[in-house]
């Protein structure tokens, strides 16, 4: 299973709707998030908020299978859930429809 990690600046003043966009993932959008995911072929998600000097960045890390197409997948979908997450979170971190994931580069990957 292949894992990779992202970093998204939050755009200034976006922290709290930010926050209530991931509350409703877990809530009332759930079923749809999980139905997402699973068109994406992830099958875990981890993501966090990072403040620094620099500002804010949200922190994500994903697992599943063939992640270089996980976006494009949803975005395919077009599914209410792949709309809104793209007209909702999309602009609170500067990203566009279409824009793909950033590219990581892996530096170490520790396990016991």
């Amino acid at each position: 299973m292949a894992s990779t990690m992202f970093l998204f600046p939050v755009q200034a003043g976006n922290i709290e709707a930010l926050k209530a966009a991931f509350a409703e993932m877990a809530g009332s959008r759930e079923a749809q998030c999980v139905a997402n995911r699973a068109v994406m072929g992830v099958t875990r998600e981890y993501a966090c908020l990072q403040h620094t000097p620099q500002g804010d960045f949200l922190l994500a890390y994903l697992e599943g299978d063939d992640l270089d197409k996980a976006r494009e997948r949803s975005v395919a979908s077009d599914s209410e859930y792949a709309r809104w997450l793209v007209s909702t979170v999309g602009p609170l971190i500067g990203r566009q429809p279409g824009d793909g994931f950033p590219i990581s580069e892996p530096l170490a990957d520790w396990r016991a």
